[in-house]
């Protein structure tokens, strides 16, 4: 189901920005609309403002605004409710309301501008299992000032260009853009609630083997090795097969069945002892997990290899 926000001044219920301002205070602006011709839902508007006191509801987009020319110059203030900020729009200047934030406007002076209006689902869509885990909140600081960035700019005005669909390649050309400018925006918030790759580093991983080998005689479970590389449980577990290609619990297996078959080989150990200075439950253990991984018992391993 559609994310819907309402108007605390009319009550109104809206879904997108795009629906807002072409019907509440803001329908008095001369405006023109478009869709975007791609796979990737978003919305334009390109809108010449006048003086205005408006307060914005919430709603379920992330609102990129970018004049394209200043035709009286005046001062804009904003609130999103931690103070009033204010600033001087420019040509080719960029501001970002990010999604689900009221926000108090006061403005002077007359600009023509466009609005790129990009739905949550969308950035979800584009940035994939890069999503910051608060998409609220991860473009706020690009709502702090008005700001520069002549590259965003462009792009978003090629996307309008797009949008009018005079091209029949016009639809791959809208989502390569917008993919590439919503990436820029994202780089550019430097937002700290990115979920982070976690990585099992070459010493973490050394770290876990050492303990293995000097506690093989030990019983040695999932949440030992994930207590020592110092992740989770769940982390560890994905983590671990990602760097070695098994699971913790089969190579730990291997481990102990490495040991055994060395042991084999370069001592005149007993197998049962084998099995207990390897961790196996019994010597019936350690037949069954050799030959369900070797193919052979640890009698027969000793014959075929072990020097005369």
């Amino acid at each position: 189901m559609a994310s819907q926000s309402i108007d605390c001044t009319t009550g109104s219920t809206w879904n997108s920005f795009a629906d807002y301002f072409r019907a509440a205070a803001y329908s008095s602006f001369p405006q023109e609309h478009r869709t975007s011709p791609g796979r990737l839902r978003c919305r334009m508007v390109l809108a010449e403002f006048g003086p205005h006191s408006y307060d914005d509801p919430d709603v379920p987009d992330l609102v990129i605004s970018s004049p394209l020319e200043i035709i009286k110059p005046g001062e804009t203030s904003w609130n999103f409710g931690s103070g009033w900020s204010r600033g001087v729009w420019t040509p080719g200047s960029l501001f970002a309301m990010p999604p689900h934030h009221r926000s108090d406007w006061r403005a002077d002076g007359v600009r023509r501008a466009l609005l790129l209006i990009v739905p949550t689902e969308t950035l979800r869509r584009v940035f994939g299992v890069s999503t910051p885990a608060n998409l609220q909140e991860a473009f706020v600081p690009l709502s702090k000032d008005i700001w520069q960035d002549n590259l965003v700019h462009s792009l978003i005005v090629k996307l309008w260009e797009a949008s009018e669909r005079n091209r029949n390649t016009d639809y791959i050309l809208a989502d390569g853009l917008l993919t590439t400018l919503l990436s820029i925006l994202l780089q550019r918030a430097a937002t700290s609630d990115m979920p982070q790759k976690i990585v099992l580093s070459p010493f973490k991983l050394k770290r876990v083997s050492d303990f293995v080998d000097g506690n093989l005689d030990q019983s040695i479970t999932v949440r030992d090795l994930a207590t020592v590389s110092g992740l989770s449980g769940r982390h560890f577990a994905r983590t671990f097969t990602q760097e070695t290609g098994l699971s913790p619990h089969r190579w730990l297996m291997q481990r102990r069945i490495s040991s055994a078959t060395r042991l084999l080989v370069e001592s005149d150990l007993d197998c049962g002892s084998i099995a207990e200075m390897c961790g196996f439950a019994s010597q019936s253990h350690l037949s069954v997990a050799m030959k369900s991984h070797l193919g052979v018992t640890p009698i027969f391993y000793r014959r075929g290899n072990k020097p005369d």
